[in-house]
């Protein structure tokens, strides 16, 4: 009889499993009953202008919510541990910023031989999507690789801290070099995430989840993290569909099947590029197993969640844009599962490899004590420079 997981684990697999379904049904739902969507987005609540922060809504506090338990999953330690290697995060970082750079140019290039006003709308989604922060998702993937959660972390942190600077100015810069009669969307969508968007609905409650988690919470943790993972969750996919259903009831109802191909296949072919030029330069640069995925998913997995808020309030007509970000966000999390499944088989083959050898090369003795030792040998071959640790720490 086979000894089966705990209910809390099980739970927390089933949510692993069953979140990018999930996520598509309730785009599904947004398409087709968008009425409680456009709702959250509509309502206001009570008394929030008089506290200076403009008009707040239902989809402002859920991105709040989702950012703050992000936040929440962030132990400190694992922080502090990668001061140790300042060198590594910086490549990490350097690693994305130069892929999003170049996946841009690509994109402008694009727009050179592609001219009208649809594709001048999936070109600024998909620089949109590139200049992101890096997705909280991200750490998440890592975590289940057994990769490198800590560089994860740090690069998401980091990301997100530069993002008033980065945003608007790869934002502006790209919009040098596309057609005129968009600088405007540009320049309102730049000035919008360096403003106090960014610091009031992204930093600040990330950095009050890491302190809550830090001071407050820090033994009480563990038996929380599966109610955290859980409201996480459905704050993700309610703000999915909130903001789903402003544009995919518009783009169902022209019946513009043409248009929803191409912002498929544009979003699945950057979201590709990234994650080949990641594994590219991590190759390069000879990143450990561990470090190379945790930066493969940092640098292509992009924080849709917030880019599409800033969109739908920004410029709540422009369905294509909507679409585009929409799309990538179910793009990235597949083409994320396929890495982890083609990690999983290549350390499988491995050890495989490596158990065959160690029987092959090394005979079984009859006395105990004499039996060749080969488990750690076999689990340091598997993983190129070093042997995974469960904990995902440099």
């Amino acid at each position: 009889m086979t000894n089966q997981p705990p209910i809390p684990k099980r739970l927390e697999q089933m949510l692993q499993r069953y979140l990018l379904p999930g996520i598509a049904l309730v785009y599904i739902l947004a398409a087709v009953f968008p009425g409680p969507g456009v709702w959250l987005r509509t309502f206001q609540v009570p008394g929030s202008e008089s506290l200076g922060l403009g008009p707040v809504t239902a989809v402002n506090l859920l991105l709040a919510g989702l950012l703050f338990n992000t936040g929440l999953a962030v132990p400190a330690r694992e922080l502090l541990c990668l001061t140790r290697h300042p060198k590594l995060v910086i490549l990490g970082l350097s690693i994305r910023v130069v892929s999003c750079c170049l996946i841009i140019g690509l994109a402008i290039a694009g727009g050179v031989l592609f001219a009208g006003n649809t594709w001048d709308l999936i070109l600024l989604g998909l620089i949109l999507v590139a200049v992101m922060p890096v997705a909280n998702s991200s750490a998440a993937w890592t975590h289940h690789s057994e990769a490198n959660v800590g560089l994860s972390m740090w690069l998401i942190v980091i990301s997100v801290l530069l993002s008033p600077i980065l945003v608007p100015g790869l934002i502006g810069l790209a919009s040098r070099f596309v057609n005129p009669a968009f600088a405007s969307e540009y320049a309102d969508i730049g000035h919008g995430y360096a403003g106090s968007f960014v610091m009031t609905w992204v930093i600040i409650p990330a950095a009050l989840g890491v302190l809550v988690r830090s001071v407050f919470i820090r033994d009480a943790f563990p038996r929380m993290k599966l109610t955290i993972k859980i409201m996480t969750s459905l704050f993700l996919l309610v703000l999915n569909y909130a903001n789903g259903a402003v544009s995919l009831p518009e783009i169902l109802a022209g019946g513009n099947t043409s248009l929803i191909l191409l912002v498929a296949f544009s979003a699945s072919i950057l979201c590709g590029l990234l994650f080949i030029a990641a594994w590219f330069v991590s190759r390069l640069c000879r990143l450990p197993r561990r470090d190379r995925l945790a930066v493969m998913y940092s640098t292509a997995m992009s924080n849709t969640g917030v880019a599409l808020v800033l969109v739908t309030s920004i410029l709540p007509g422009a369905a294509t844009l909507h679409l585009v970000i929409i799309f990538y966000t179910l793009v990235q999390h597949i083409v994320a599962g396929v890495v982890d499944e083609v990690a999983l088989m290549v350390d499988r083959r491995r050890q495989s490899l490596a158990d065959s050898c160690t029987m092959t090369n090394q005979p079984v003795l009859n006395d105990p004590d004499g039996r060749p030792t080969t488990q750690t040998g076999s689990q340091a071959a598997m993983y190129d420079e070093e042997p995974v640790s469960s904990k995902g720490s440099v």
